[in-house]
């Protein structure tokens, strides 16, 4: 029993490490505006250190984690296939875990184009597909 208090002792003195290095850094607190990144999320692309302007496109950027489908497109025929899974896998599960935490706090009944967009995805892709969508559009 005691082996489990110290243990939740020292979780909760690391997350309140990890949300003061957060406030301190300003790109980090620019990501924490983003639904479904918190103070972790923030300061694991920080720690990462990759300059988004030294990507060509978002979707280059979000190539890098992982978080986008295959492409096996030819001439005009654009063929896109399962998640890469290639890039960091740290980041991406965690902005995967993210995006579920925001889906499962989605009001059926909200007005917000971002909310209704969000149901859409829900209801056409599933909850999987649509966490993924999620975390590959907050990433960009």
């Amino acid at each position: 029993l005691m082996d489990w208090l110290s243990l939740g002792e020292r979780i909760t003195m690391l997350s309140r490490r990890l949300e003061a290095t957060a406030q301190e850094d300003k790109v980090a607190q620019r990501l924490i505006t983003i639904r479904g990144v918190g103070p972790i999320i923030a300061t694991a692309i920080v720690a990462k250190q990759t300059d988004p302007s030294r990507f060509a496109s978002g979707r280059m950027y979000s190539a890098f984690f992982g978080i986008v489908p295959d492409q096996h497109s030819s001439g005009n025929k654009i063929r896109l296939g399962k998640m890469s899974k290639r890039g960091d896998g740290y980041i991406r599960s965690l902005l995967i875990q993210g995006a579920h935490s925001v889906l499962s706090q989605l009001r059926p009944d909200s007005d917000q184009p971002d909310d209704r967009r969000l149901l859409r995805w829900l209801s056409r892709l599933g909850r999987k597909e649509a966490a993924i969508r999620l975390a590959n559009r907050n990433l960009r």
